[in-house]
Formats: structure tokens, C-alpha cells, sequence
């Protein structure tokens, strides 16, 4: 009888961890299948406003290393009182909305920048 006992254990054991397995699994696949079926946006950053031919970087540059360009500017007026027309403030005017470009790419990379803790972005 005790040997029945393990085996219906073991067996509800297996069957316990089969589905713990294939159960995010199958949603996986099953939210993969339906993604693919809607049509995709290019349109992943807000574009900026059209009377803006370019930024004061290329794209490339913007993309990956604006965080550097921003910090180097904080520490030219922090420390040296040195204020140019490049700045924060000068990105909102061609990109509009920082919930449409700037949010969207820090979420999707999980970062959190500090420059909002100061700086009001519209």
C-alpha cells in the first residue's frame, strides 16, 4: 500500500511541475501567434517636428551617447556657470512629448534618468 502511495505522489508531483512548465509556455506561444497577426508600428519614438531638418548630433550619436552630451552640458553650468543654447530645453522644442519619446525608449530600456527630478519636460 505504501509503495501506491509514493508513486501517486510521485506521479501528482511530475504532473504539478509539467504544468508549471508548459502553462507559461503555451501562453507564450499563444501571445506570440497573436502579435503576429496585428499589424506593426515603425513608429516606435515620436517623430520630431518636420521644420527640424536635424539634430545638433547625428541619429547614431543621439541614440546611444546623448546621456554623455546632456551630463557635460550639467557640468558646464553647474560648475562653470557656462550656458549654451544646446540643452534640455532645446530638446523639447523638436521632440514635443517626453511621454512619446523620451519614456517610451528609457521604459523599454528599464532605465530611470535623473534629468526629470529637476527639469519640467512638457
Amino acid at each position: 500500500m505504501k509503495g501506491n502511495k509514493a508513486e501517486t505522489g510521485q506521479a501528482r508531483l511530475v504532473v504539478i511541475v509539467a504544468v508549471l512548465i508548459l502553462v507559461p509556455l503555451g501562453f507564450s506561444l499563444v501571445s506570440q501567434v497573436s502579435r503576429n497577426n496585428v499589424e506593426p508600428s515603425n513608429d516606435f519614438l515620436e517623430k520630431p517636428d518636420p521644420k527640424y531638418e536635424a539634430c545638433i548630433r547625428e541619429t547614431s550619436y543621439m541614440r546611444f551617447h546623448h546621456w554623455e552630451l546632456l551630463r557635460g552640458i550639467r557640468e558646464e553650468v553647474v560648475r562653470y556657470g557656462i550656458r549654451s543654447d544646446v540643452g534640455l530645453g532645446k530638446c523639447s522644442e523638436c521632440h514635443t512629448s517626453r511621454e512619446r519619446f523620451c519614456d517610451q525608449c528609457h521604459n523599454a530600456a528599464s532605465l530611470t534618468p535623473d534629468c526629470f527630478d529637476c527639469h519640467y519636460y512638457p
